[in-house]
């Protein structure tokens, strides 16, 4: 009867224990280890957010993932209820990914229960900063080493550059050494955000890759750059380089040469005419380090995929005179072959009438020939004669 009892509790235990992970397993969350939580998926909704995702947050956590949910907006103290127990802050948090969620608002206290924080990672999402009011959404993160904002902003063509600005004020990112921009159809960059850029003084690696940049301008603060190692402006839309650009890269190698900057300027729409050669002489004597430069090629026109590096000065301004030569003379010949065109359809249309014409004018002339030689016979004769 015992052993009877004892395997019938081994086996109501079994059947419970499968209930209990496979409950686990079905949530949005799982543990990954005691110092990981991961959640994911479809049930990672709105209401998941506001009302069960803190429960799952204990003290210990040294990272979260939250990814590929259905939920648009990060309320405020959405980890934590810090702002009403102190105790409460996630201390031992340095990892926070939030990738893939759809978010559209953030609230300027989402992230204020997190003082140690060093990585955050809020990749492809569509952040409308042009409707929010806030600044400083980052201010309580002073360990904050890497800010990974790839395609996280939703594209509004010129005015989220503006906003972006906003986002990084008072904010002390002085730990910062990685910050990604990449693939958010910014177009230009602003002076200010320029100079917001350069007072981040740690900062090793930009990341510009897959915009909409047509024109690279560097301000001059970024001179001052003491550990800046990694610029990188691939897939963008440039078609030169202005001068003050590259002599702030020189100045940057040359007050830093320990560091080796590494600047990425592949594929882009380079047009190789003059105003390239300037461009092209620099890339020959500076001392940055451009990654790829050998297949640097030309976007379009005479010198079109090829590489910059092997062009010569008749390549890049003398193609450009003859192809504005030629152009020319295209166009006076089409000119040329219209007026054509249009004095043989008078001639044809009024063939009769100038058939008459011609002919009263050829009777005319012989009339008047026989005029003059009457005339002439007429005439007395003088002594002279």
């Amino acid at each position: 009867m015992d052993n009877q009892g004892f395997w019938l509790t081994c086996i109501v235990s079994f059947m419970v224990a499968c209930f209990l992970t496979k409950e686990v397993a079905s949530g949005a969350c799982r543990p990954v280890t005691n110092a990981t939580l991961w959640c994911s998926g479809k049930e990672v909704d709105q209401a998941f957010i506001n009302n069960t995702l803190k429960g799952l947050i204990t003290a210990n956590l040294e990272e979260i993932h939250i990814t590929n949910g259905s939920f648009n907006e990060l309320p405020p103290n959405a980890f934590s209820n810090c702002s009403q127990q102190s105790s409460s802050k996630l201390t031992k948090l340095t990892k926070l990914v939030l990738s893939s969620n759809n978010i559209t608002k953030i609230h300027g206290k989402t992230f204020h229960c997190m003082p140690n924080l060093e990585k955050l990672f809020l990749n492809n999402n569509s952040w409308q900063i042009h409707k929010d009011s806030h600044s400083g959404y980052f201010n309580n993160l002073p360990k904050l080493v890497e800010l990974d904002l790839t395609a996280a902003l939703l594209p509004m063509e010129r005015l989220h550059v503006t906003h972006l600005r906003y986002v990084f004020e008072n904010t002390n990112f002085s730990k910062l050494e990685t910050l990604r921009l990449g693939c958010n159809g910014i177009q230009f960059l602003d002076e200010e955000l320029g100079k917001t850029l350069c007072n981040m003084d740690s900062l090793k690696h930009i990341n510009f890759h897959g915009n909409s940049l047509g024109r690279l301008q560097l301000t001059n603060c970024f001179q001052k750059s003491k550990f800046l190692e990694k610029i990188d402006f691939s897939n963008n839309v440039f078609t030169y380089v202005d001068q003050r650009t590259m002599d702030v890269l020189d100045t940057i190698h040359s007050e830093n040469p320990d560091v080796n900057l590494t600047v990425n300027l592949l594929n882009q729409q380079w047009s190789c005419d003059c105003a390239i050669k300037p461009f092209k002489d620099w890339m020959t004597t500076t001392k940055v380090h451009l990654m790829g430069m050998g297949k640097y090629r030309c976007y379009d026109g005479a010198n079109f995929h090829k590489h910059i590096i092997n062009l010569s000065d008749s390549e890049m301004c003398g193609a450009h005179v003859d192809s504005s030569v030629q152009a020319g003379v295209v166009v006076v010949i089409v000119l040329l072959v219209i007026i054509a065109l249009v004095l043989v359809g008078v001639l044809i249309v009024y063939r009769n009438r100038l058939t008459s014409l011609a002919r009263g004018v050829r009777k005319s002339l012989v009339r008047n020939s026989h005029a003059q030689y009457s005339s002439v016979d007429k005439s007395p004769l003088t002594a002279d004669a």
